[in-house]
């Protein structure tokens, strides 16, 4: 238990620098993307990913970092501790579920300027894409709705701890795999990557079919396809991150997790 608690305060230190550089980093996007001369259809969708990104990192500075310092009393840890993994947890799930379909959805953009240039104007709007970011915030509180319900707050000593309730897979055998496993894997990783990955092929296959004609491309023609190449190599990172996501989501499915087995940390 030691060995695990000194693992999470280094990982804790770590964490917290990373995380305000991303908060800071997604703030000057947010400023930028907001300006006057940037506001495109893309520009309004990566304004959204800033905007979503901002709430996951918030919700992850006290989920990884803040609660494992060494700045806590006992009694203040283990508030700390069970309201983290009781609320922070599901809201901060919801935000990052919000970032990756954003990322579909930027990548079907790009997909249909690439592809399906005559179909800009009817699928690239506003106020389509205002209903598409609706729907991805309504399906992300849906999807993750559940997870406010996965620990229970106990009172022990005057302490709080935070217990499995639904994760318990001894208990609740049933959520712990249809959820927990079978629907997290299915909506956090393979649909949209899934997806991603055929755009992106899609996308690269166009560029380089019409590489030959880019000396007779209009300036506006050439901004774009820059702009295509831009979001084609931020898709690739964004997916390579989370292939360690989804690494650890299988891992934890048969060995715990960095939350799963952690019912007692507060002690």
């Amino acid at each position: 238990m030691m060995e695990s608690m000194d693992f999470h305060k280094i990982m804790a230190f770590i964490y917290l620098p990373t995380i305000l550089i991303g908060l800071f980093g997604n703030i000057l996007s947010l400023y930028a993307y907001s300006r006057p001369n940037r506001k495109s259809m893309v520009g309004f969708l990566l304004y959204s990913l800033s905007i979503s990104d901002i709430f996951m990192l918030v919700f992850a500075l006290p989920l990884f970092s803040i609660m494992y310092l060494p700045i806590w009393s006992d009694e203040q840890k283990s508030f700390v501790v069970a309201y983290t993994a009781k609320y922070v947890y599901p809201l901060c799930m919801m935000a990052k579920t919000c970032s990756l379909y954003i990322m579909v959805l930027i990548t079907i953009e790009r997909w249909i300027a690439v592809c399906r240039p005559l179909e800009v104007q009817i699928w690239c709007r506003y106020t389509t894409s205002s209903y598409s970011i609706s729907t991805i915030i309504v399906f992300a509180v849906i999807l993750n709705f559940a997870r406010f319900f996965e620990f229970k707050i106990e009172y022990v000593d005057g302490l709080m701890f935070f217990k499995r309730e639904l994760l318990d897979s001894e208990k609740h055998w049933w959520y712990f795999m249809f959820y927990f496993i079978i629907l997290s894997i299915i909506f956090d990783y393979t649909v949209p990557f899934a997806i991603m990955f055929v755009a992106n092929m899609l996308i690269i296959s166009e560029l380089r079919r019409t590489k030959k004609e880019r000396s007779l491309m209009t300036i506006q023609q050439q901004k774009e396809q820059n702009t295509t190449v831009m979001l084609l190599v931020i898709t690739i990172f964004f997916g390579f991150c989370h292939f360690f996501s989804m690494a650890l989501k299988i891992a934890e499915s048969f060995a715990g997790g960095f939350l799963t087995i952690q019912s007692e940390i507060a002690s």
